[in-house]
């Protein structure tokens, strides 16, 4: 089942700036920490950024790097109407990532620190792959 589109295109080419992508990586690590250091403040505060993240920053005035492809990839997958979630690559590693996010997110609550760790470079490395399956995508889908 494909997700609908949630954001405009604006907001996509916008999202596609790779400081847009380094910024949520650097993000993600900051929740868990926030979360581990149970400092809700600050982790209202990088929610409030990952929300935001994808207009924060103007569209790029260039594409062809590996995060802006990632992201321009990623719209075309979701236009074409493939899922995001699935049990095909590489929609499985959406589906694999989540439930370990939300595991990643339990253990840095509860204070596991090896379990926070594995979690996060597990989940980083599923989404590195993710992004680098949606740059393939958008640059055959270029010829």
């Amino acid at each position: 089942m494909a997700i609908r589109n949630p954001m405009s295109e604006r907001a996509w080419r916008r999202h596609a700036n790779p400081w847009s992508g380094v910024s949520r990586m650097l993000a993600g690590a900051t929740l868990l920490l926030a979360l581990y250091r149970h400092a809700w403040k600050r982790l209202g505060a990088v929610i409030a950024f990952l929300v935001l993240n994808p207009v924060l920053f103007p569209e790029p005035e260039r594409t062809d790097n590996w995060l802006s492809e990632g992201v321009l990839g990623e719209r075309a997958w979701i236009a074409d109407g493939n899922p995001m979630f699935g049990t095909r690559y590489p929609a499985i590693l959406n589906a694999v990532n989540v439930p370990l996010y939300c595991y990643t997110l339990y253990a840095a609550y509860r204070q596991y620190p090896v379990r926070t760790l594995a979690g996060f470079c597990l989940t980083f490395a599923l989404k590195m792959l993710f992004v680098d399956a949606m740059g393939r995508y958008y640059r055959d889908d270029l010829r």
